[in-house]
């Protein structure tokens, strides 16, 4: 087992995460510390960093350094991005970190930190299409990329905090500062044509994390879940017109405010607003990805040098199976049983490509909740997949998984209303849905009752009265068809058939 840390020291806060990764190349999330240090405000006349913010990253970098040393972190990747870049006395600043620290950290270059979050967001998003942008404090990253492949990017040098020096700084916000800031953006945006040949916006950084909160909460929204968010046009628009008729004070009174943003955080919704504006993009999607991921993901790739995966989704499902040390003879033996299952029973389902995509996480992963407890672990399992971040899902797929993988012995549907629209992402239907998928893994997993792979395939024959599974066995399999025949009567209910086990 290794552990590294990643430090990101942006314009408006330093971040460190610390990552156990095993000789599988799993990997998962030890620490996530952030402090906001502000490095890019009250710069001197000539642009270099002010003494104050130097002493308070040196501060800040310290205490990372105390923190990895206690964690045995083995490796430290630092790198620093717009602030440090563009002042003057970067390179006094940087000595003084690694005098002061012992940690080395590399400044990266525009195009570089533009790369890394579009690694950190191709490897973790649903959408294969969209123009990622990244909010920071000193510096605004646009990228689209199309089938998952970088077509331009740009960025521009202004953030929350610049601009907000710049157009807000007083904490009732003026209408005619806020029409020039709004000017001021439409022109930047107005001057970059690609940015329109887009459907749907991936926002990062800590002004989209604030924004998807808000929203969240006025709908009471369920699950309470950031990264691969939705939210629409509309949305960003009521949002902001609410946030700008507020003093400080009242910024801070709105359910799902960051405190330590509540100063700059109209001008950083006010850069995704007239993004929106002008696009025309009406779907916004945020996500917890970004530079620090690209950064794992480029270390994760050190060998092959190539940090694209394949695939973020079978990349996530394996990752948690071999994390929690999930059986995974028995799982991927169960999830080969259900897709045949699915694919010879499809005329009478009516599912698709889609749904098959889901039957093959949700079988998967339907043991995972046994790494909290044997004793009730399918609503552990429920909880996981919810919460353990498997990328390349909506949150309507990933609900769906959780409440499949849930009911993979009876049915767990328990608060599946609260998870239908407008509140959640589930939509009318979808519980049939659910059902139908957890059928066949509950059949799936019935034939490997003994994890002893005794039933090694399936054939199914069907008329209008009944469906006929045909066992190919490698043994006795009496209780494997017993504990099949207790779904008999959902099989009845749902497919309209008797169920005989041969």
């Amino acid at each position: 087992m290794e552990r590294i840390a990643i430090i990101d020291m942006g314009s408006n806060s330093v971040r460190l995460i610390i990552m156990d990764i095993g000789p599988e190349g799993e990997y998962h999330q030890m620490e996530n510390v952030k402090e906001t240090v502000r490095l890019v405000e009250n710069t001197t006349a000539d642009g270099s960093l002010h003494p104050k913010a130097q002493d308070h990253a040196v501060e800040a970098l310290s205490f990372f350094a105390r923190l990895c040393d206690v964690r045995r972190v083995d490796k430290i990747i630092a790198v620093a991005t717009a602030a440090v870049r563009r002042a003057p006395n970067r390179d006094e600043f940087l000595m003084r970190l690694r005098r002061e620290t012992g940690i080395d950290v590399r400044m990266l270059t525009g195009e570089e930190e533009a790369d890394l979050d579009y690694i950190g967001i191709v490897n973790t998003v649903a959408p294969e299409t969209g123009l990622i942008v990244d909010v920071g404090g000193g510096s605004t990253k646009l990228l689209g990329y199309r089938n998952r492949l970088k077509e331009a990017s740009a960025t521009l040098p202004f953030g929350i905090v610049t601009l907000t020096d710049r157009f807000l700084s007083t904490d009732q916000i003026d209408p005619t500062s806020l029409a020039e800031l709004e000017a001021f953006l439409t022109g930047e945006f107005g001057g970059l044509a690609w940015l329109s040949e887009y459907d749907k916006i991936v926002a990062l950084g800590g002004t989209a994390r604030t924004l998807a909160r808000i929203d969240r909460r006025r709908r009471a929204y369920k699950p309470d879940i950031t990264h691969g968010y939705q939210m629409q046009a509309e949305a960003v628009h009521s949002i902001y017109q609410r946030i700008t008729n507020l003093d400080l004070e009242g910024r801070c009174r709105i359910p799902g405010m960051s405190l330590e943003r509540a100063d700059v955080i109209v001008a950083g919704i006010a850069v995704i607003n007239q993004l929106v504006e002008v696009t025309g993009i009406e779907q916004l999607i945020t996500s917890r990805s970004g530079l620090r991921d690209g950064l794992l993901f480029h270390y994760l790739s050190r060998e092959t040098q190539d940090p694209i995966l394949p695939s973020p989704l079978m990349h996530s499902v394996d990752n948690l199976i071999h994390y929690y040390n999930i059986e995974g003879s028995h799982v991927r033996h169960v999830s080969n049983l259900a897709l045949s299952l699915f694919d010879q029973l499809r005329p009478i389902h009516g599912l698709d490509t889609y749904e098959r995509r889901l039957l093959i996480v949700a079988s998967l992963l339907h043991d995972i909740g046994v790494a909290v407890n044997q004793e009730n672990h399918y609503k552990h399992t429920f909880y996981m997949i919810l919460n353990a971040r498997i990328n390349g899902l909506t949150h309507r797929e990933l609900v769906t998984c959780a409440f499949v993988a849930a009911s993979h012995e009876r049915y767990y549907l328990q608060g599946v209303r609260e998870y239908l629209e407008p509140a959640g992402p589930l939509h009318r239907g979808d519980a049939r849905r659910i059902m139908l998928l957890a059928l066949v893994l509950r059949l799936a997993k019935s034939f490997d009752r003994g994890s002893s792979g005794v039933v090694e395939a399936v054939k199914v024959e069907y008329d209008d009265q009944a469906i006929r599974i045909h066992l190919k066995i490698g043994g006795k399999a009496r209780l494997e068809t017993q504990a099949a025949m207790a779904h008999a009567s959902d099989c009845k209910a749902l497919l309209g058939r008797e169920l005989q086990i041969l």
